[in-house]
């Protein structure tokens, strides 16, 4: 306990592993967590990207659908 906080009082800190950290046991743990909930959204940002592509290709085909019928009425 002593040795910890001499070292966190130095701004050190020991992980799980009793592995040397600069950044507090917190904050590592936060910074993991923001890191995977943007990889989350990312991911999401990705599918919505793909989803909205095959919508613009599903309405420009329609929209050439109905250019074509014009074409066969007129």
């Amino acid at each position: 306990e002593m040795a910890q906080a001499a070292l966190g009082a130095a701004g050190l800190h020991l992980d799980e592993l009793n592995k040397l950290r600069v950044l507090e046991p917190e904050a590592a743990q936060q910074t993991g967590q923001l890191r995977d909930e943007c990889r989350a959204f990312l991911d999401k940002i990705a599918e919505f990207q793909k989803i909205v592509g095959s919508l613009i290709e599903l309405v420009d085909q329609l929209a050439k659908a109905a250019e074509s019928d014009k074409m066969k009425v007129l």
